[in-house]
């Protein structure tokens, strides 16, 4: 009797063990990305192995935007792949998509492993990794100047092929304001380029109207957007009236940072 009690007992904990498997947690790795312009995270510290994310610690001394490059250990030929996200200095508050997803076997195309990220000066934050294989992470930054108005009432003119760069921040919802001035009837075109994972917004306004707008993702090259006014009844497009122009420069979403460059003509 006491043999099948036992047996009973022994069959009970394989069944709960096999069940209930225990939760293995492993300390998670903490890198100051200032410090070390790249950090090497091995197969075995990987979240798919540990279980533990590892964060990197960055603090910008000026406005501009942070360019993290992923790249695979040892020129592996699988590549490397995984998540990043972009939190608060605290860690309570994620400022980008919870998921970015990297993939450094997409040879040629920079937008699976390079993301961008922008920073305000003197805050502090944090880039979480969530690691499926090791994986190289490097890091750049570009200073950006603000040349925009905060406001449409504060517009900044913008010259006619004159390129100008800006920086979308992280978790702020102010927009990029810009005058342009239409001395003839004429088409206006844009021209444009963005670092990001999420998506910004350009809008051409009048005093009172709303003429175009489009959303803007990651380019590899420059893009055009041409803002004229409405189809005409001999189907054509007919070109703005002189006057002042307002471009603005907006997230279209709350997980969007990044830069951007515009020009028109």
């Amino acid at each position: 009797m006491r043999v099948k009690c036992r047996s009973f007992m022994l069959l009970a904990v394989i069944s709960a063990l096999f069940f209930f498997p225990r939760t293995v947690s492993a300390a998670e790795q903490e890198y100051d990305f200032n410090r070390n312009s790249s950090v090497t995270i091995e197969d075995s510290s990987c979240y798919a192995v540990s279980g533990s994310y590892t964060w990197l610690k960055y603090t910008p001394k000026a406005d501009g935007y942070l360019t993290v490059k992923a790249s695979g250990l040892y020129g592996a030929s699988e590549g490397s792949k995984g998540y990043l996200a972009l939190y608060s200095s605290t860690k309570s508050m994620i400022l980008s998509s919870k998921s970015i997803f990297y993939n450094t076997g997409n040879k040629g195309k920079p937008y699976w492993y390079e993301i961008a990220f922008g920073l305000q000066k003197g805050r502090t934050y944090y880039i979480r990794v969530k690691g499926e294989t090791g994986v190289k992470l490097s890091r750049t930054f570009k200073k950006v100047k603000r040349k925009s108005g905060e406001s449409k009432a504060k517009a900044k003119n913008l010259k006619k092929n004159r390129t100008v760069t800006g920086m979308i921040p992280a978790g702020v919802s102010n927009a990029d304001w810009y005058k342009v001035k239409i001395t003839k009837k004429q088409k206006l075109r844009l021209y444009y380029g963005a670092k990001t994972r999420g998506s910004f917004k350009i809008s051409v306004y009048s005093d009172r109207q709303l003429f175009g707008s489009r959303n803007i993702y990651y380019t590899q090259k420059q893009q055009k957007l041409t803002v004229s006014l409405k189809q005409t009844p001999s189907s054509k497009k007919a070109g703005l009236d002189a006057g002042t122009y307002y471009i603005k420069v907006e997230r279209a979403n709350q997980d969007s940072s990044g830069f951007y460059k515009l020009k028109w003509e």
